[in-house]
């Protein structure tokens, strides 16, 4: 006989064996939930309704399974550890046909959008539906592995709390596995399908191990002892401890949405990237396999594990509320003199220290209260368990509510508690709950001396109140500066909307902390030229689609082109559209919301209902020919038969959020699809934020889908960004049309905002295109949805100009002249004016360079020898009045900096009153600086400096040696280390 085959428990080394199966198994069902959402957003968007979808059905199935499973557990009489390999193998398998399965539907998505797309709500319900059956069935082989390896572990509920808890712990650090090797490698190094092939390997094989181990064990019990289970009628305090257990799971994945929405306003470079979410996830992940590796071998050892589980539900509660004051009071500052993110020697992140800042910050945030979390769940097995035996049942029954009060937290999170009450709310609102679960199991325990409950209650109602009495109001969870107030904020079901103004009287509005669009200058000229570039190269444009709301200055541009018939904007989240009336310097008021209209201007608000509601929500738009599509554009383009002249992307940072599948070849490819034969393709492309290889992976994936591309820089602005612009065919200018077209009054007035109203300039913003790129573009790496190489590389690099400038120096090595995309017979007199423009543009962006590197005397000198060599360009002489430097001096009264150089431009331009105005601020206000006192004080050197040199070449030779001595003065305090006068 086999010395393993004993009636006993199972030996140590199956338990090993188990937990080490059941570790890798914890890996792969994490990988199965990041890819599965990774599929729903490449069909239907990055929506809530994707992410919803797969959290729902994932923890649907687990649910479910673990219920089934459960009771079919106690039902069996031997081989579960057979029955455990079998539901591993099948979800191995299931997992693989997932995205065939999701194949097989997509005539059926065309269908139900072709039926049902003008009711969003009702078709995404069905596509709900039918997503989350085929998602189902793996979830469902999940979620029933739990319970039948506790009854494989512990058959007669002998030290279940110890075993099963084990198993908890063991399955969430393979879930902590799966969501850091997913996050940081396997996607980045193999891709999606290849991730998902290891994943289903690590599925077959343990399940095949776990068969060939089962032969290895007899049946732990005779037959006779467990083929009928013993119907124990549960008492209160078990029932009880069922429904804490469900508020739990509830107010966990409450808790975890509103944490990832609040922490990415603390991280300082990686923002909401894909690898802050990662960190995110995993951190809490983490806490819960401690908390339950911790309580698991002190838990059979408990006296009173009930009042313990009641304990442990206030401390929770307690600890998730402290939460929120952690996070908003030190979060944000915690850990930045230890993980030092920028290097200065390379101007470059530290990308180690800033993985570690983000583990670092969510750590103070969530660790405790997961951790908490974790412990409970043994305690509550040891509970559940005492008084039955049924261990598949009780241990299923128990998952499986917990994770319903999941799936209820999560969706009401995202789609009531966030949207309504907001995040930092949300936070304490569900430690309250937790709390008060803990104190009504108190209340319940008969045992328990009246005089303790009153205590426990009193504790509770106190901690509440106090929590809910010292929360800041309003709680804004996006950073206020010295020079930026926020002037709205909004949570929504998708993102945190906020608009921020500064002291120059610039607004710019953030999606979860990242700037995506705004009122100055540059953020103008982003977006009235994803409008009129495209407008004025065509040749008889009708339609038009703009993909980001952001402030709406590309929709109002649009508008202006009286030719189009049809003007359509994708927006993923209507919480961007609503910050619309805090940016009518941008958008002109293409959207209003009536009250807000009426009572800023006085007049009834114009124009028609905004959305399909005849002006109930009170939001109209101004001009009839525009319509807002709230989708996100991947899925709007994937099932709708619309065309269009002119499909023009205006995205945000590739490092964050899902931003960068805006830029990989199935999107490009149809945005292809949805143009007409004639028609235009315009994206927006960053200069920052990429590596050299980065940068070409992005435009060669553009390059593949139209070898016909041309790239714009708009010249105008020191601009961050690029266009790349796709057509069918080759790209060829209708002179005359363009400046028929720019002649109309909207156009010249919107183009002259941000001095783009002569047709050269825009031409002299061509820099290069097509065969010219063949060489620079040169390799394989494409950013596609199997290989998302952009959204794991970008964050790694250029939070700094470095790799903008150098990216550009690239493209300008490869200019080409404009007049290569004028049509055939273009007047002679504009190609020898188009000339003087593209003669200039080096000389242009060298200033820029100089710009950005703030050397703006060197600035300056570039920008008046390109007047000089074009003395018409308009935006030139805009860019000589500095007009930003003047709005620092005037907004910011104590930025010495800023009067220095206005003071240097001043008295280049022989407005030599004014610069010594400037410089004597400086000098008699240097003791009143907010500036480090050295400084302060080089710079109060340097303006007596000058001023002594204004006076000696006037004369006054006095006054020059009064300023001189005063430099002197300033020089020795610098080098005495004395502190400002």
């Amino acid at each position: 006989m086999n010395p393993l085959q004993t009636n006993k428990r199972p030996a140590l080394g199956a338990a090993i064996a188990i937990s080490l199966l059941f570790i890798a198994t914890g890996t792969s069902s994490l990988v199965y939930q990041v890819v599965w959402q990774r599929y729903l957003i490449n069909i239907f968007g990055a929506t809530i309704y994707s992410v919803s979808t797969v959290l729902a059905a994932f923890m649907g199935g687990l649910a479910l399974g673990s219920f089934l499973f459960g009771r079919f557990a106690d039902r069996t009489r031997h081989r579960h550890l057979a029955i455990y390999g079998v539901l591993e193998i099948a979800v191995g398998v299931f997992a693989l046909l997932v995205p065939f399965l999701l194949k097989v539907l997509d005539p059926v998505f065309h269908g139900l959008y072709a039926a049902l797309g003008v009711n969003f709500f009702l078709y995404s319900v069905v596509r709900f539906v039918l997503v989350f059956i085929i998602l189902l069935l793996p979830t469902t082989m999940m979620g029933g592995t739990l319970p039948i390896l506790s009854k494989f572990l512990s058959p007669d509920g002998g030290n279940a709390g110890l075993r099963i808890g084990l198993l908890y712990a063991v399955n969430t650090l393979g879930a902590v596995l799966g969501t850091i090797l997913t996050g940081f490698f396997f996607i980045r190094w193999w891709g999606i399908s290849h991730t998902v092939l290891f994943a289903a390997g690590i599925n077959v094989l343990a399940g095949v191990a776990a068969i060939a181990l089962s032969r290895m064990f007899a049946p732990p019990i005779p037959l006779s002892q467990t083929s009928v289970q013993p119907t124990v009628r549960r008492s209160d305090r078990v029932r009880f401890v069922y429904m804490a257990f469900a508020v739990s799971g509830l107010v966990a994945l409450a808790l975890e949405v509103a944490w990832s929405r609040s922490l990415v306003f603390t991280f300082d470079m990686l923002k909401n990237t894909t690898y802050s979410f990662t960190a995110m996830l995993a951190t809490y992940l983490v806490g819960v396999t401690l908390g339950s590796a911790l309580m698991t071998p002190f838990v059979e050892k408990l006296r009173r594990p009930f009042r313990v589980y009641a304990g442990l539900q206030i401390i929770i509660g307690v600890t998730s509320i402290a939460s929120f004051f952690v996070l908003y009071y030190f979060a944000y500052s915690l850990g930045g003199d230890w993980f030092r993110e920028y290097d200065a020697t390379t101007d470059n992140i530290r990308w180690n220290a800033a993985v570690a800042l983000i583990f670092a910050r969510t750590a103070a945030v969530m660790l405790i209260p997961t951790l908490l979390m974790g412990m409970a769940f043994p305690v509550a097995v040891r509970v559940v368990l005492q008084e039955t035996r049924g261990v598949g049942g009780d241990v299923g029954r128990l998952y499986a509510v917990n994770t319903i009060g999941a799936i209820i937290g999560s969706v009401a999170a995202g789609f009531v508690l966030l949207p309504t009450i907001g995040a930092a709310n949300t936070i304490v609102a569900m430690g309250a709950l937790q709390l008060t679960a803990g104190v009504l199991l108190y209340w319940s325990d008969k045992t328990l001396p009246r005089s303790q409950k009153i205590a426990w209650a009193a504790i509770g109602i106190v901690t509440i109140l106090v929590a809910f009495i010292r929360m800041p109001h309003p709680a804004f969870l996006q950073p206020e500066t010295e020079v930026d107030k926020t002037v709205f904020y909004k949570e929504g079901p998708i993102a945190t909307v906020a608009v921020g103004e500064n002291t120059l009287g610039f607004r710019t509005i953030y999606v979860d902390n990242v700037g995506v669009a705004g009122t100055d200058p540059m953020l103008l000229t982003d977006q009235k030229s994803l409008a009129h570039v495209p407008m004025l190269l065509l040749r008889d444009p009708k339609s038009a689609l703009t993909v980001g709301f952001g402030s709406g200055g590309a929709s109002y541009s649009y508008t202006q082109h009286p030719s189009l018939e049809r003007i359509d904007c994708a927006e993923i989240t209507r919480t961007v559209v609503e910050a619309a009336p805090m940016l009518t310097a941008s958008n002109h008021d293409v959207v209003m919301q009536a009250a807000e209209y009426e009572k800023r201007t006085g007049k009834p608000v114009p124009g028609t209902p905004l959305w399909d509601d005849d002006g109930a929500s009170g939001w109209y738009k101004s001009d009839p020919r525009y319509n807002i599509v709230l989708d996100d554009v991947r899925s709007y383009l994937r099932f709708t038969k619309a065309k269009y002249d002119i499909i023009a992307t205006d995205c945000t940072d590739l490092r964050y959020k899902s931003n960068a599948n805006l830029y990989d070849l199935e999107y490009f490819q149809l945005t292809r699809d949805h143009i007409t034969d004639d028609g235009m393709v315009v994206v927006w492309m960053p200069l920052a934020g990429l590596s050299d290889e980065a940068f070409r992976v992005a435009l060669r994936t553009f390059y593949v889908v139209f070898p016909e591309m041309e790239v714009f820089f708009m010249n105008n602005q020191p601009t961050h960004y690029i266009l790349l612009i796709g057509t069918k065919e080759p790209l060829k200018v209708d002179i005359e049309q363009m400046r028929q077209r720019i002649a109309q009054p909207a156009v010249a007035r919107d183009l002259a905002e941000i001095q783009l109203e002569q047709p050269e300039k825009i031409l002299s913003c061509f820099i290069t295109g097509r065969s010219a790129l063949d060489d620079y573009l040169k390799g394989d790496i494409l950013n596609t949805e199997d290989f998302p190489y952009l959204e794991f590389e970008s964050p790694r690099y250029g939070y700094s100009d470095t790799p903008l400038l150098d990216n550009l120096d690239n493209l300008v090595n490869v200019q080409e002249n404009p007049a290569r995309l004028l049509a055939p017979g273009t007047a002679p007199e504009f190609l020898e004016s188009l000339e003087k423009y593209y003669q200039a543009v080096q000389t242009i962006i060298e200033g820029h360079k100089l710009y950005r590197r703030l050397n703006i005397i060197g600035a300056y000198e570039k920008y008046a020898k390109a007047l000089a060599m074009n003395p018409v360009d308009t935006s030139v002489q805009e860019l000589l009045r500095f007009d930003e430097l003047r709005r620092k001096v005037a907004g910011q009264p104590g930025n010495m900096w800023a009067r220095l150089m206005m003071g240097e431009i001043l008295i280049r331009q022989n407005d030599t009153p004014g610069a010594v105005a400037e410089w004597n601020n400086i000098v008699k206000n240097v003791g009143q600086a907010p500036y480090p006192t050295t400084g302060a004080l080089e710079m109060a050197r340097s303006a007596a400096d000058r001023l002594a040199e204004v006076y000696d070449k006037a004369g006054q030779t006095d006054r020059a040696a009064s300023y001189r001595a005063e430099a002197q003065r300033f020089a020795s305090m610098i080098a005495n280390g004395q502190p400002s006068p």
